[in-house]
């Protein structure tokens, strides 16, 4: 029996680097098709509308990136661009216009699982994706075409490209694999050419810094992982690969070629001096209070935001991960480097400078480490019930439940069944909340407070993204706006509706200054962009149409007399300028 029970200790390095290839293209294309399948289903959201306007722009020789505005690096453009170029024949234009993001982040989605089934387990890996897709709002991210969820991808390339120690030990399953070396794909490549693995984080870093000013942050964890690591290694690595980095961010940002220092002073500036440009210090409703630059959040908020956004079987498996990471630190230091990827941001967001608006999204890429820290966690949550149930029946010792020698690897086998199943199952009922939310799962929040109805109740905002305006409402507008006639939004996205027109999604014109009077006035329900006449509104007048979500209105349509009587009742404008505006105005920053 001790013949049976002792473990065999081989392990080929290319068998593992193949298999953890096989299934980072498996996830890669498991999160095309789920995304691209998707890409319409998702309505339109803030930024989307002048991203698009800037990214054709580049095709004129225009660059309004980095050196203008909010300093926005141009990443973001570029990918939308290419994926416009690419897919405006055979995709609808929306899908088009998300095409470059979501192969970006599908790609980092592989790299991450990658990087899991090399050096944790391909169950881990698996399990990562599967925490990576079923977050309702990172779901929701993964498909827009701005500048986090690229962001978040190219941070995750980062952390995949990294090497890390090597070290061998005989831990249990969902943990290190016996005989394995804890690496990635660079760091055998490196012992090769040992420049391969800093051109591949560095390139991977660059992007990050080329995506979004947030992206400046992402050589922080791997610069505190060499004060851990102290190995002139890993320093050759980190000073190679930031020089790659700073080229890559140089190569895509033209505005820096004739002004290289100058240029990066006034990025710099742009991004670090928010709250001094007119219409970017934007408010938000957070527990009951409203918050911007000059009222921050409290320290504790991205700690709220990640237990009301985070499915709860996934913030299980996630602090299984943490202590698992913790636990493992002498045998392998990675895994530090990866909490120290996810706790950055959630730390940089409760410094009380930091900007308050935009729910996770300003601190997406954590959730992407959470992920992956679910993958972790689930594997080793996996071994210990294993370990237990073995023990339990008497399997170490040999024994059967008749007192017959037990054949250990059947015993194994089943028991490695039924605890996939059950953690399918978990998995699953998770699932089902993606269809629960579906299209609008930017306004997910997590069943242990209540869902949606019980977040709202307890002051956070029911939606923000004006992804309320889906295909359904655009439908309701187009049937019932007479020709001829207008809709006014209140606190919309100007270049997200030229485009719905654009498109045909939005048949009755939105603009002020074209002929017609308004029929409709469309609000959703976000506080934090209310005038005082929003909140009268609903409040006091029935709307025509609304749009809920278990139970909770998001957006509310009124015939736009009653917007003039509530005006009119609220003393708010003479009815002289009401007649001559026709509209209110934009909330200020609505499109940042």
């Amino acid at each position: 029996m001790r013949r049976e029970m002792k473990q065999p200790r081989t392990s080929c390095s290319l068998t593992s680097h193949c298999r953890a290839a096989s299934v980072a293209v498996a996830v890669f294309g498991l999160f095309l098709v789920a995304l691209l399948g998707t890409a319409t289903t998702m309505p339109m959201v803030w930024d989307e509308g002048n991203t698009l306007s800037r990214a054709l722009l580049i095709a004129e020789g225009e660059w309004t990136y980095t050196v203008v505005g909010e300093g926005h690096p141009p990443l973001s453009g570029l990918l939308v661009l290419a994926g416009w170029s690419v897919g405006r024949d055979w995709l609808h234009p929306l899908a088009a216009m998300r095409l470059g993001p979501i192969v970006l982040f599908s790609l980092g989605a592989g790299a991450m699982c990658y990087r899991l089934a090399r050096d944790w387990s391909p169950l881990a890996a698996w399990a990562g994706a599967a925490a990576l897709l079923l977050m309702p709002r990172m779901f929701a991210h993964a498909h827009v075409a701005a500048s986090d969820g690229p962001l978040t991808a190219c941070w995750l390339l980062a952390w995949a490209a990294f090497p890390t120690t090597a070290a061998r030990h005989a831990g249990p399953p969902g943990a290190a694999r016996p005989g394995a070396t804890k690496s990635s794909l660079p760091t055998a490549c490196a012992s090769l050419l040992p420049t391969l693995g800093s051109l591949l984080w560095g390139a991977a870093l660059g992007l990050c810094l080329a995506t979004k000013a947030t992206g400046w942050l992402a050589p922080l964890p791997f610069l505190a992982y060499g004060l851990i690591d102290r190995r002139w290694t890993v320093w050759r690595t980190l000073l190679a690969g930031m020089l790659v980095a700073l080229g890559v961010f140089y190569l895509v940002n033209p505005p820096l070629w004739s002004r290289p220092v100058d240029g990066l002073l006034t990025f710099f500036d742009l991004n670090l001096h928010r709250a001094d440009q007119p219409g970017l210090n934007i408010s938000t409703w957070f527990l009951g209070q409203m918050h911007n630059l000059d009222y921050p959040l409290p320290w504790y908020n991205t700690l709220v935001w990640l237990g009301l956004t985070t499915p709860p079987v996934l913030l299980i498996f996630a602090i299984f991960g943490m202590v698992t990471v913790w636990r493992q630190r002498r045998l392998y230091r990675g895994g530090l480097l990866l909490a120290m990827n996810w706790l950055l941001l959630l730390v940089v967001r409760a410094l009380p400078w930091a900007p308050p608006h935009d729910g996770i999204r300003l601190f997406l890429p954590s959730f992407g480490f959470l992920a992956a820290l679910a993958g972790v966690g689930t594997a080793a949550a996996v071994a210990w019930a294993a370990r237990r149930r073995l023990t339990d029946r008497g399997t170490v010792s040999g024994k059967d439940d008749e007192n017959r020698p037990a054949p250990l690897s059947d015993r194994r086998r089943r028991v490695a069944r039924r605890l996939a199943a059950g953690v399918a199952t978990l998995y699953l009922l998770t699932a089902a909340e993606l269809f629960i939310y579906a299209p609008q799962w930017l306004s997910y929040y997590s069943p242990a407070v209540g869902g949606l109805p019980g977040a709202t109740a307890m002051g956070m905002e029911p939606t923000y993204w004006w992804d309320s305006l889906d295909r359904q409402t655009l439908d309701w507008l187009n049937r019932n706006t007479p020709p001829g006639e207008k809709v006014s939004f209140a606190a919309g996205s100007v270049e997200n509706l030229l485009w719905m027109r654009r498109w045909r999604l939005l048949d009755p014109p939105a603009a002020a200054d074209l002929p017609g009077p308004f029929r409709w006035y469309v609000v959703q329900h976000r506080p934090s962009a209310w005038r005082p006449v929003d909140p009268w509104l609903i409040d006091q007048a029935k709307p025509a149409h609304q749009n809920r979500l278990l139970g909770v209105p998001l957006l509310s349509v009124y015939d736009y007399r009653q917007w003039r009587r509530a005006w009119r009742k609220l003393a708010l404008a003479p009815s002289r300028a009401i007649r001559a505006k026709q509209q209110p105005p934009q909330q200020p920053g609505a499109n940042q």
